[in-house]
């Protein structure tokens, strides 16, 4: 079983690292960021493939001019690799031996162009090899350039290849090798396209001016024509492909279109634009913009026809004080988690595809007019979603370090398929707000913690749409770190510093106090009678009828999930993997044990439902990967051309969670995992209210107990 999950490892990444180089190819968008390569249709923005493409940073993009289903990869250890892409399958491999940092492709003579760097002396040698595309065989000797070189463009003819020196824009011919300047600006330059079928080129300074080079390839200098409206500097351009419009775009967020100089502005884009791509099909503009989004522009009505927020996972796990959220949450299929900072994404894992992206704090944007900015995030540091997918609860803050820091509570209700915000509490506590849990008590509850020593209830009004503060609860032992609504509604537990207090929902008096030897709590759970805790390093179990410890063990725990058998699943990071451990209250030792479960350190997991009633978790790792466990065999990848359908893999068979306890003697486990899943699997509906558990225990011993009202 074990050497069966290693094999069929496969994983959906969702992006982290910057985009090293984009490129379409027909309709579609290949991004690549760091090895990672992303397929988008430029159609509808679904994402269609994703794939690991060796271990170093992909620095260049083509398809094959000898075949359009390959494609021609090259990266920053020197590796250039042809992939088939109508079954992802790696065909060959040839090594430079020079880091390579732009790869050039002529369709046709049929020649691909490497463009390496190495240091020599201090100084930086740049090197222009030919190859042919067909067997990759170097053709000629190399064009040593001895000084650094940018924005490297090859013709449509490709036999002339563009770039830029500092000032300078040079040209080589690739039959001669022969190299001539062809126009000398009195600024750096940053940014140059070229007109796919038209001797037309268009370079950018970094002040934010355009110059037009007619008859580019021409030897001899030639005069410019200038066109200015950017106040920064040029992030990226493109002309379309049947006429002599360009595109432009930069640190404004605004994409401008000229026609014969003349300016038509898209504003408020959402973020500085880094690549401005123009399909053959002409009717739309694709942006890249450094809010990691991408953009489809429709040309016919100018104006965005598809944005996408999850190209790049979060740019960091924490800004200033704030912990970025590393919840996830389900939905029938529906798997949520945080994307891009102030953004949830919707990922539907039965059809393997992203549905939607969710705007939580609609103020991450990059409108700044300063080079080498940084943006100051608000990020989503907590967020629940109900059982039945009817109401979304989120916290999100900002803390940059120099401001007052910006907290605030939000709820939004699901209306068809879009979440609407019903009620914003800004700011729900005067310090950080620290958890947050959701449930049932008489009404849809929500509870927050918060470093400001209260905790406080939140219920919602009697016309179902608004949410109000109904409960401060306060405690001697200050700082509340956790907290958990119990299933049936009848129990309310926090997590203190050092101690669990059990709060009944009927008057909201204390029902019992747990002391705990660590200092802060990661979860808390509630199984029958007893109450599971768990730090970093330590998982605590106590049977509430006597509050005494039944059993605790230390593991390096990344996260705990319940599931609906009165089991636990553990995810213990060894290394560079992370191994799972099933586990129910009644005794420490594993019910079944499975090493190398996912890559990573799992961050947050999550039970999701299938269409067959069948059931899989869902876990999400510190790279923003997901993995799966579940029953299926995953299908197997498209053999076929693709027709803007999703061919990524994301599923495989690990481990029988969700099986009746008929079938945990398959898996590996210990003499008494048969009568510790007997125990465990007693029906929830045979037990009494939790309350009803600690309602006379330790009574005359508890200290009075300090409610406060609204």
């Amino acid at each position: 079983m074990e050497d069966l999950a290693r094999e069929g490892l496969t994983g959906h990444y969702l992006g982290g690292g910057e985009i090293t180089c984009c490129t379409l190819v027909k309709d579609d968008l290949f991004i690549a960021v760091k090895s990672h390569l992303m397929v988008y249709s430029t159609r509808n923005a679904a994402l269609l493939h994703v794939q690991k493409l060796g271990s170093s940073e992909v620095t260049g993009l083509s398809p094959s001019p000898t075949n359009s289903q390959q494609l021609l990869v090259t990266s920053r250890d020197g590796i250039l690799s042809v992939w088939d892409m109508t079954d992802w399958t790696l065909m060959r491999k040839l090594t430079v031996g020079s880091s390579v940092s732009d790869l050039l492709v002529s369709r046709s003579n049929q020649h691909l162009f490497l463009v390496t760097r190495n240091s020599e002396s201090g100084n930086v040698v740049t090197t222009i090899q030919k190859h042919c595309a067909a067997t990759l065989e170097h053709k000629s000797d190399s064009l040593i350039i001895k000084k650094p070189c940018d924005n490297f463009r090859i013709s449509s003819c490709g036999n002339f290849i563009l770039f830029t020196r500092d000032t300078r824009v040079r040209v080589v011919n690739t039959c001669t090798c022969a190299t001539f300047t062809r126009f000398t600006h009195d600024t750096d330059l940053c940014s140059v396209a070229l007109h796919p079928t038209r001797n037309l080129a268009a370079v950018a300074d970094v002040n934010g001016r355009i110059c037009l080079l007619n008859d580019w390839n021409v030897k001899g200098c030639v005069e410019a024509t200038v066109q200015h409206w950017h106040a920064n500097q040029v992030g990226g351009m493109g002309f379309a492909p049947r006429s002599e419009v360009l595109f432009s775009g930069g640190a404004e967020s605004v994409l401008v279109k000229w026609l014969d100089g003349q300016p038509q502005f898209l504003p408020r884009i959402g973020g500085g634009i880094q690549h401005v791509l123009c399909p053959e099909s002409g009717d739309i503009v694709v942006l890249v913009t450094e809010d990691t989004a991408l953009h489809i522009v429709s040309l016919n009505t100018w104006s965005v026809k598809f944005k996408l927020c999850n190209i790049l996972k979060r740019s960091r796990k924490t800004q200033g004080k704030t912990r970025v959220t590393t919840d996830i949450a389900c939905s029938k299929s529906d798997v949520l988690f945080s994307s891009t900072p102030g953004y949830l994404q919707v990922y539907d894992v039965e059809k393997r595809e992203h549905k939607r992206v969710v705007d939580i704090t609609n103020q991450n944007q990059s409108t700044g007019h300063v080079r080498n900015k940084t943006l100051s995030y608000i990020d989503i540091t907590h967020f629940k979603l109900s059982d039945d997918g009817e109401w979304l609860v989120t916290v999100e803050r900002r803390d940059d370090g120099f401001v007052t820091p910006e907290n605030r509570l939000k709820f939004w209700r699901k209306q068809d398929t879009e979440y609407t915000m019903k009620t914003c509490v800004d700011p729900p506590h005067s310090k950080i707000t620290t958890s947050l849990s959701l449930g049932i008590t008489t009404e849809p509850t929500a509870v927050t913690t918060s470093t400001d020593c209260s905790v406080k209830v939140w219920g919602c009004g009697d016309d179902e749409d608004s949410w109000t503060q109904r409960q401060v609860l306060k405690h001697r032992h200050g700082p509340a770190y956790s907290s958990l609504i119990s299933g049936d509604g009848s129990v309310v537990v926090v997590g203190y510093k050092g101690l669990v207090v059990l709060y009944g929902t009927a008057s909201w008096d204390v029902k019992a106090e747990v002391p705990q030897s660590v200092g802060r709590l990661d979860q808390i759970f509630l199984s029958g009678y007893y109450l599971l805790t768990s730090s970093r390093d330590l998982i605590s179990v106590w049977n509430l009828t006597s509050l005494s410890l039944c059993w605790e063990v230390s593991a390096n725990i990344s996260y705990i999930l319940a599931l609906p058998d009165k089991t636990f699943l553990a995810f213990v990071s060894r290394k560079s993997v992370t191994d799972a451990f099933l586990f129910g209250v009644k005794s420490a030792a594993p019910l079944a044990v499975h090493k190398f479960v996912c890559p990573g350190v799992v961050e947050g997991a999550c039970l999701v439902g299938r269409e067959d009633g069948r059931e899989m978790i869902v876990m999400l790792n510190s790279e923003h990967e997901l993995y799966t466990l579940s029953h299926i065999v995953p299908p197997p990848l498209a053999t076929s051309d693709r027709e803007h359908q999703d061919t990524a893999t994301i599923f495989t068979q690990l481990l029988k969670i969700s099986a009746p306890p008929a079938a945990l003697p398959e898996l590996k486990h210990n003499s008494t995992a048969t009568l510790a899943s007997s125990v465990l699997n007693v029906s929830s509906n045979a037990l009494p209210p939790v309350s009803a558990i600690c309602a006379n225990v330790l009574s005359d011993f508890l200290p009075p107990k300090v409610v406060h009202g609204n």
